[in-house]
């Protein structure tokens, strides 16, 4: 819990340095944003170190992975604009996974690996600040997600071990990007899934509810 909150007053900050890096594009002749944006972004993120998680697969908590890569790809369109502001909807899709080696005893591998994988779909509402050479946004969304927890090669298990299923998750995050050509941006986004806890399986360890702090950068396309 202190590494999530030592993680929440780092994400803030880096969020508010971020927005107001891309204010003086705002002061440029304002052009309305594209009809649509195109993303792929790379991402990072931390999973927390779930005791309910490590129980589950005979483990401590500090064995489990406690970081996420993987990447993010979303389509958006801007049809609602206001003076001073435009309202975009759209979706995303993301995939990551953390690895991490089961220790023996002694602190050697043994052979066996902890794999944690977050995949899922949501669709997102935003409100964006800018003109289209430019612009920031703060947005939520929901969709099915999936977080899942087992040891691979998985043991002797009895029943099904089917992967466990999609949960219905709310976001929500914030983010800019800066159009370096006529169709091509850099951006940034720090988004906050907040998870449900679970009952373990065969497929996958239960785990505790959760909020996940996921930064990404890559690309947009317009």
């Amino acid at each position: 819990m202190a590494l999530e909150v030592r993680r929440m007053k780092l994400a803030v900050p880096l969020v508010v340095a971020m927005l107001l890096a891309a204010a003086p594009s705002f002061a440029q002749e304002p052009r309305p944003l594209p009809v649509a944006v195109l993303e792929v972004r790379g991402l990072t993120g931390g999973l927390p170190n779930d005791l309910v998680t490590a129980g589950d697969l005979g483990l401590t908590a500090a064995t489990l992975p406690d970081r996420a890569l993987g990447g993010v790809a979303g389509l958006h369109f801007y049809p609602v604009r206001r003076q001073g502001f435009t309202v975009g909807i759209g979706g995303e899709g993301l995939l990551a996974r953390g690895r991490s080696d089961v220790l023996d005893a002694t602190g050697a591998p043994t052979g066996a690996r902890i794999v944690r994988h977050l995949q899922g779909l949501a669709g997102i509402v935003s409100l964006n600040f800018g003109h289209a050479d430019g612009w920031s946004h703060i947005s939520a969304g929901v969709g099915p997600l999936k977080f899942k927890t087992a040891i691979s090669p998985p043991p002797t298990l009895p029943g099904d071990a089917a992967d466990p299923p999609y949960a219905l998750t709310v976001n929500g995050g914030a983010g800019a990007r800066w159009f370096l050509s006529r169709h091509a941006a850099v951006g940034f986004d720090i988004r906050f899934y907040f998870t449900r806890a679970a009952v373990g399986s065969p497929g996958s360890a239960g785990r505790e509810a959760a909020r996940l702090v996921l930064l990404s950068a890559g690309v947009t396309i317009k």
